[in-house]
This record gives structure tokens, sequence and C-alpha cells, in this order.
């Protein structure tokens, strides 16, 4: 489990999205932009939701949490934050930004028809 210190309150999470939070933080401020991003969280022993604002000039800091309380699977909400547009992509995403299809060397008419 992983504390979330932001604007003076803290806020208990799983490692996964305190993790993913930091990584897309990150990512919309080097873009030179902020958004508001929802995350769950724990709240008395129950799942909830936090909104945060994170970018450019906002600060976000995680710590660890000690707890005997077992963590919470948001693996579901791990997954949509991930998806989120400013979040970095793996090479193996062919969907990532600057991707270009480069045609095979067969696929050009080398000269011939004209």
């Amino acid at each position: 489990m992983k504390l979330v210190s932001y604007a003076g309150q803290q806020l208990l999470t799983s490692d996964d999205v305190a993790e993913t939070l930091l990584t897309l933080a990150a990512a919309i401020a080097s873009e030179g932009e902020s958004e508001a991003v929802e995350i769950p969280i724990v709240l008395d022993g129950e799942k909830d939701w936090a909104d945060l604002l994170v970018g450019v000039g906002n600060d976000v800091l995680v710590s660890p949490h000690h707890s005997g309380d077992p963590e919470p699977d948001f693996s579901t909400e791990v997954d949509e934050l991930r998806a989120h547009r400013h979040f970095p992509k793996t090479s193996d995403d062919s969907s990532a930004r600057g991707d270009i299809d480069i045609p095979a060397l067969s696929d050009f008419d080398m000269g011939h028809g004209l």
C-alpha cells in the first residue's frame, strides 16, 4: 500500500495505482498540461475515489504505508489510467505516438511502369 500526499491530504491506495499515477502525472507535466485524474483509494477500509489535478504545478508525493490489511485489487482502474492519452506507451505498442509503419522494400514500384 502507498500513501499519496496531495494538497495537504494523504490518500491510501495500492502500489500499482500510486506508481501509475506518478508516471501519468510526469507525462502530463512534460506536455506542459494539467488534468483532473480520478484514482481509487481506501477510505475507512472501503473503496472510494479521489479526484486529483495532476501535471504542471501540482506536486504529488508517494510514500510507503505499512498495513496488516490486504492490498486492494485496483487492476481495472490501473488499466484505465494507463490507457490515458499521455501515459507513455511501451515500444511493443503499435499505437504509441511517433510510430510509423514503414512498408517493405518490395511494396515499392521500383521504376516499373514509369
